[in-house]
């Protein structure tokens, strides 16, 4: 749970405990992401179960670490989801798209968001 309160906190730019859309428009930029009209709000809208306009960690939790969806294919449907979503977020990292990331890539993106780690540091990452 602490790894995930630490993301929490990555996205909750202005420290107010809620992430708004433009906080997370603006971690999916710097991510390299363009979300389209309306996209931000449908994803913030995903994780709002008080339907308040925001994403509170205990929301941000349950969406992230929920059970999967019951009946027929509830677990195959969730495997493709969480492989698709997977893929998406490998993607983003792998600048050169050759099928690996790279120590330079990682530290773009830590740097991107407001990380400051060395390239040796973003290589024992992906060395360990």
């Amino acid at each position: 749970m602490a790894e995930l309160e630490q993301v929490f906190r990555r996205y909750d730019a202005n420290g107010d405990g809620k992430i708004s859309t433009e906080e997370l428009a603006s971690v999916l930029r710097a991510l390299g992401a363009l979300p389209g009209p309306g996209e931000v709000r449908h994803m913030i809208d995903e994780m709002d179960s008080d339907h308040d306009g925001f994403v509170d960690l205990s929301e941000f939790a349950a969406f992230h670490c929920g059970p999967p969806p019951h009946g027929a294919n509830g677990d195959k449907d969730q495997e493709a989801a969480s492989e698709t979503e997977l893929r998406e977020a490998f993607w983003m990292y792998d600048a050169d798209n050759n099928g690996k990331i790279l120590a330079w890539e990682l530290h773009h993106v830590l740097r991107q968001l407001g990380e400051k780690r060395s390239i040796a540091d973003c290589s024992r990452m992906i060395n360990n």
